[in-house]
């Protein structure tokens, strides 16, 4: 304990931690780190930025459902499938499809764009909804193909049927499930 190299760098070590610390008002070098947040400040509760984010994410949902995608017509005519067809009878009586514009995702084609639009408004009005908000444009939900979601869900890691992230496609099968020592269980 007498060494003086010891006792200097005790000195030193203890002026540097209460200076640089936040032990007075200035923070450190003078800078307040904290200067952001305001006295007496009381944070969001937890889970409320994964609230709103979930909020967003249903009220996107809510917009898809009166979406028509390309996949919704039978090739490329205006003739919509079946699964088209049973979503607009069941919206047209929860009475969504009223309140709603419904959007027809664009084919490329003007032609078949107008009969498609045609098509989709005789149909809503078959169910009883006359001069619906019916648009052709691009949905903002607008997904990715299938070999893009596919690369895009594999260089997430950890999904569903990734082989433990190394990176293969979500339609390759991995192996997860079997009992193995463990039981099945990790």
């Amino acid at each position: 304990m007498n060494n003086p190299i010891f006792v200097h760098a005790t000195i030193v070590t203890l002026t540097c931690c209460l200076s640089f610390g936040c032990s007075h008002h200035d923070g450190v070098l003078g800078v307040d780190c904290c200067a952001d947040i305001p006295a007496g400040a009381i944070p969001a509760p937890a889970g409320s930025k994964v609230c709103q984010w979930q909020s967003a994410q249903v009220n996107s949902a809510i917009a898809d459902q009166t979406v028509l995608y390309q996949a919704d017509f039978i090739d490329r005519s205006a003739t919509l499938s079946p699964a088209a067809l049973q979503r607009l009878s069941r919206h047209a009586q929860t009475d969504l499809a009223a309140v709603q514009s419904w959007t027809i995702e664009p084919s490329g084609d003007a032609a078949v764009d107008t009969n498609r639009l045609a098509s989709v408004l005789h149909e809503l009005a078959i169910r009883g909804i006359h001069s619906p908000d019916v648009q052709l444009a691009f949905p903002a939900a607008l997904g990715l193909s299938g070999p893009q979601a596919e690369r895009a869900a594999s260089a997430l890691g950890n999904t569903r049927n990734s082989n433990a992230g190394i990176g293969a496609p979500i339609s390759r099968p991995s192996g997860i499930g079997g009992t193995g020592l463990t039981g099945g269980f990790r």
